[in-house]
This record gives C-alpha cells, sequence and structure tokens, in this order.
C-alpha cells in the first residue's frame, strides 16, 4: 500500500523537471523506478494469473491499461537514461544523447503515462479506498461537486499545458502551465490525474453494470 501510495507522489515532482536541479531530476527517475520494480514483484501473481479465468470487457481494458503502463515506463526510462546528462553520461553513445526522436519520447510521454496512471487509480479505487479505509463524502451532492471541480481544473490544466501538443509528439520546451509557480502547476498535474481517475471511476461503474444486466 505504501509503494502503491508513493508512486503517484514521486512522480508529480518527476514531471516538474522545469522546477528542480537536472541532476535531482534524474535521481527521482531512477528511485520511482525502484518502485514501479517493487511494485510489479508486489504483484506477480496479476502475471500468472492471465491465463486463467474469463475475459470480460473490464479485465480486456484494465489489462491494455497495465501492460501500457509498463512499456511507457520502460520507453520512459531508456529513453530518459538516453539523454541523461549526468547519471550516465559517461557511457551513452553521443548519437543517442542528441537524438531529438529519443528526448521527444522522454519529454512526452510521460504525460500518457499521468492519463493512464490515472485510469489504472480509478479502475482500482473501489478496492484501494476499502483497503485503505479511505473517507469518501456521503453526500451525492458534494461528490457530484468535487468531480466537477476536479474534472474542470484537469480540462484546464490539460490546455493550459498543452497536454494534448504533448501526445502528438509535437516539440514543446515550455508552455503557459510551465510558466507558473511551481505550486499551481503541481496543482494542475495532480488535477489532470485526478481528472482521468475520475473517468477510471466511471468507466469501472459502467462496465460493471453492463455485467450485471448481462
Amino acid at each position: 500500500m505504501t509503494v502503491t501510495a508513493l508512486l503517484p507522489l514521486l512522480f508529480l515532482p518527476i514531471m516538474c523537471f522545469h522546477y528542480v536541479p537536472k541532476e535531482l531530476h534524474e535521481v527521482l527517475g531512477i528511485l520511482w523506478l525502484i518502485l514501479v520494480l517493487t511494485h510489479i514483484g508486489q504483484n506477480l501473481q496479476w502475471f500468472a494469473a492471465l491465463r486463467r479465468g474469463r475475459w470480460p470487457l473490464l479485465r480486456i481494458i484494465g489489462t491494455v491499461i497495465d501492460l501500457s503502463l509498463l512499456i511507457l515506463v520502460i520507453v520512459i526510462v531508456g529513453a530518459g537514461s538516453g539523454i541523461s546528462n549526468h547519471l550516465f553520461k559517461d557511457i551513452m553513445p553521443m548519437d543517442i544523447q542528441r537524438s531529438i526522436m529519443i528526448h521527444q519520447l522522454h519529454v512526452s510521454l510521460p504525460y500518457a503515462l499521468l492519463i493512464l496512471m490515472g485510469l489504472h487509480w480509478g479502475l482500482h479505487f473501489r478496492g484501494w479506498r476499502e483497503k485503505w479505509h479511505l473517507p469518501w463524502p456521503a453526500s451525492r451532492a458534494v461528490k457530484v461537486l468535487l468531480a466537477l471541480a476536479v474534472t474542470a481544473g484537469g480540462i484546464y490544466g490539460s490546455f493550459l499545458d498543452r497536454v494534448g501538443d504533448r501526445l502528438l509528439m509535437k516539440h514543446i520546451f515550455a508552455t503557459s502551465a510551465t510558466g507558473e509557480p511551481v505550486e499551481i502547476y503541481v496543482g494542475l498535474l495532480c488535477a489532470i490525474l485526478g481528472m482521468y481517475i475520475l473517468a477510471g471511476i466511471l468507466l469501472g461503474k459502467i462496465l460493471y453494470f453492463r455485467l450485471d444486466k448481462l
């Protein structure tokens, strides 16, 4: 549970590479990779279970998201290591260090990872909330208002940080969001993550409802 909670908490400062020293960014990236490997090691039974059981739509979508997360982590960490200015600078060939494509993969794909992490959390939200005994607003009106506020912040943050252009692999160094103080930028990232967590929760409910009807 601690590892699961630390994964997004450490990922957020890694996304703030405009605000932190580059060497610290690389160190945080390695620490986050260790957390990812630990998380995978704690859930090895998931890989073994892929050969068993039925495959309803919810399981198919969840598996695609999980495998996509794994692939993205490998590509992002690999690309980051290739363009490293500190930790791996002396062992990486110059052609890799100067590759525009590798650089673009490292700065663009983390936003896809942020989205998939949100969906992943959303699909598993109910189980994690019960396991962690997290408080949840009892009033439906409070839940709706909270969801609307997070969604509005996520949409605003996506436009301000040009997430769509980043996913299209456009070369973007700075945005209106990165020009804001770090506290606001982190808040925008949290809103984007929260928006996709809500999307994952909604998707899970829709698919569960469909299964109940079947």
